[in-house]
């Protein structure tokens, strides 16, 4: 059985690790700003990860939200700094081939020049991390009457991070749209839902109330160390559908999935091809199974289109939709980069986004009587 808390330490040591070693590349180029007893600080940190989830419900929440910071920014800060130590490598090596003199000069540049560069990287990807994108998209549909406007949004990963501030400006922007309906495509909450519960950021959602109601599903995270009844009766004002259909006004019907990391043989229900199908699906596993089922609209989360390098490489080879719209036969499918993020909210990938789209039904028809129906 799969130990959460013992992948997390090791998450620690092997940060420490790769920590010791940048400290030893940033030591060469910069020794006069770190001497040796910084590099107890540089084995300690990576232990802030760890502990931002391994303790996170023996601290108080001010404590937790520190451990979280420090241990999400060290743990980007190491995964660059160690692909600097790569980049100076092989430096090295070319220099040694082309110019091996000129290495002393460069040396201590070519350092403080990638420590730069890491600094930089990492404020652009939290600056992207905190400016959502929202995205209109346009169907068109004879399967129902009339026009509506949906909101997806999915991965918030409510956390100690993104927290009351994230939750407060998530709730403003979609209100500001006025949808007809809001759709959230699971993991609402990053890993712990008692601490979600505790710091009371989740209530921020409860200001959300469209006309058609809020919807949902599950998703990986929401069943880590938490009950996903407890999370659907604290966040009252949404619908959540586990493996079960909702018809939302005449002609249209919401299915949500089970997750498939849990749930992975449920398979994906039938539905009445003269109603608008939309389906949502946490990971977006059953695109080809959907379409030949006959929904109309498939929504997909749990990618984070990566959210940073090198998980970005990886996710476009896992999944056959990785972040985007795309057409399969008579079916659109989209798969969001989510809203919130993993770790940290850092992202060298598609910006975090609400996606709203505006589906265009048939006008009324002229009745019998001469009104319209």
């Amino acid at each position: 059985m799969f130990n959460r808390n013992l992948f997390f330490w090791k998450i620690g040591f092997i940060g420490m690790l790769l920590s010791g070693l940048d400290w030893c590349f940033y030591h060469r180029g910069l020794p006069e700003l770190l001497g040796w007893p910084s590099l107890l600080l540089f084995l300690l940190l990576p232990f802030f990860f760890s502990l931002a989830y391994n303790a996170i419900h023996l601290v108080p929440i001010r404590v937790a939200k520190g451990f979280s910071w420090i241990g999400g920014f060290w743990f980007i800060f190491t995964l660059y700094s160690t692909f600097a130590v790569l980049l100076y490598a092989l430096s090295f090596l070319l220099v040694q081939l082309v110019s091996p003199a000129s290495w002393a000069i460069l040396d201590a540049r070519l350092i403080r020049g990638l420590l730069a560069l890491v600094l930089l990287l990492i404020a652009r990807g939290m600056l992207r991390a905190c400016r959502p994108a929202v995205h209109h998209l346009t169907l068109q549909t004879d399967k129902f009457t009339g026009d509506l406007t949906l909101a997806f949004l999915t991965d918030l990963h409510l956390s100690p991070i993104q927290s009351h501030a994230f939750a407060r400006r998530l709730a403003r922007r979609v209100n500001a749209l006025a949808p007809d309906l809001v759709i959230f495509g699971g993991d609402l909450i990053d890993a712990h839902l008692d601490f979600v519960l505790r710091d009371g950021s989740y209530r921020h959602l409860l200001e959300i109330h469209p006309p058609l109601g809020v919807w949902a599903v599950f998703g990986n995270h929401d069943f880590f160390d938490g009950s996903i009844r407890k999370e659907a009766h604290a966040m009252k004002n949404i619908h959540f559908l586990c493996h079960a259909q909702a018809a939302l006004k005449e002609h249209l019907v919401l299915t949500g999935l089970n997750d498939y990391l849990h749930y992975p043989e449920d398979p994906v229900p039938g539905c009445d091809p003269k109603d608008f199908n939309i389906l949502i699906d946490h990971e977006p596993m059953h695109i080809p199974e959907a379409e030949k089922k006959g929904y109309d609209l498939y929504l997909g989360g749990h990618t984070h289109a990566g959210q940073f390098f090198p998980v970005t490489a990886i996710t476009r080879r896992l999944f056959l939709l990785n972040h985007g719209l795309r057409r399969f036969g008579q079916m659109t499918a989209y798969v969001s980069s989510g809203y919130g993020a993993w770790g940290f909210p850092f992202r060298t990938g598609p910006a975090p986004e609400i996606v709203c789209f505006h589906l265009q039904g048939r006008k009324g028809e002229e009745a019998p009587d001469g009104k319209q129906a």
